[in-house]
């Protein structure tokens, strides 16, 4: 996991960052976008391995990125710890849960 590429789309700027630098505190490399279509373009000159998309819309750019690349889509209003849960879960990882 750690080295990861991962791509978060996002077009909401705080949630974004939110979840950009949540990721690079795990030790992956995150980058942000703002659209699946601007997703499609960063696509071409880097290599992610995931695409996380924070959105309900169903972005015709969306069917072209899942071709490409693993697709994790949460809701628009998802929080940012739960976005890193997605994305655990679809790589087939067990979240890290602190203990209470």
């Amino acid at each position: 996991m750690i080295g990861l590429a991962v791509l978060v789309v996002d077009r909401d700027p705080i949630g974004r960052s939110a979840v950009v630098s949540r990721l690079r505190r795990l030790g992956m490399h995150a980058i942000g976008a703002d659209a699946p279509a601007d997703a499609l373009v960063l696509l071409d000159g880097i290599a992610a391995e995931v695409v996380v998309v924070r959105s309900h819309e169903r972005d015709p750019a969306l069917f072209t990125l899942r071709a490409r690349t693993l697709l994790v889509q949460v809701g628009e209003h998802a929080a940012t710890e739960d976005v890193i849960e997605a994305l655990l879960h679809a790589l087939g990882q067990t979240p890290a849960h602190p203990a209470n």
